[in-house]
């Protein structure tokens, strides 16, 4: 009698579409660092038994890593981890949070990419606004306060004013952008991150004030001022969140 060799500590899929399980338990070993790039992952028959699953489904689970930029996969040589830095930008709301932790330093680097982004674009909506725009932004912003609404709902109404903002710049380019981040926004790694973090979407309404206000009565530098104070605020709290699960790894590290 065989004895079956553990690979990594991966658990038998749910019963619902296996090679997807399969995928998603081999891709957060990959982001966890337990298979490094360069390293090759288990072959297809370890695989299908540390997995219990036939080797099909392993095999379109290695598929699924493929389209993700994740591993390389040669005829006769397996399957090899990429650098994280060639993967796909689909997985980044997994690297953001998966398993049930919310990964601090991912978040941060992400809003370092998307903030300054965000300004920019705004910057040039001011430049380009039309009343129709602050017409759909105040109905936005009525939406996001609306205690009546779920806060779902309410984020929603928020990632809509990010859409709204980048068709005021009539940039094409802008819209795409803007339209792909609400679609990472609205991800399901992303909802269980807002959980964690317990903000309430109504923490943007005075700055949407602010910006309002300023452009109706004819003063686009005080409205370009409150996003540069909203960007400074949102990067003080990813910050903070950063230097709290520092500290708590390293008293859980000294305890240990």
């Amino acid at each position: 009698m065989t004895t079956r060799r553990s690979v990594v500590p991966f658990q038998p899929p749910l019963r619902r579409r296996i090679h997807e399980a399969v995928a998603e338990q081999l891709r957060d070993a990959i982001l966890d660092g337990r298979f490094r790039a360069g390293q090759k992952l288990p072959a297809e028959r370890e695989l299908a038994q540390e997995f219990q699953v036939n080797r099909t489904s392993v095999r379109e689970a290695i598929k699924v890593l493929e389209g993700l930029k994740l591993v390389s996969v040669r005829q006769g040589d397996g399957a090899t981890v990429l650098p994280l830095t060639d993967a796909s930008l689909g997985i980044l709301p997994t690297l953001i949070y998966r398993g049930g932790r919310l990964d601090t330093q991912a978040l941060a680097e992400v809003f370092e990419v998307i903030m300054p982004l965000f300004f920019e674009m705004a910057r040039l909506a001011i430049e380009r606004v039309q009343p129709e725009h602050l017409e759909a932004l105040r109905e936005l912003r009525a939406r996001v306060v609306d205690p009546a609404r779920g806060r779902e709902e309410r984020f929603e109404a928020l990632r809509q004013v990010l859409v709204v903002v980048s068709d005021m710049t009539g940039n094409r380019v802008w819209q795409m952008l803007a339209r792909k981040v609400r679609d990472f926004l609205r991800s399901e790694p992303m909802r269980q991150t807002r959980h964690v973090l317990r903000r309430d979407p109504a923490y943007i309404v005075p700055t949407m004030d602010r910006c309002l206000a300023a452009l109706e009565s004819g003063h686009p530098d005080r409205a370009i001022a409150a996003l540069r104070g909203l960007i400074r605020t949102v990067g003080d709290a990813i910050m903070s969140l950063k230097a709290g699960a520092s500290r708590a790894q390293a008293t859980g590290g000294s305890s240990r």
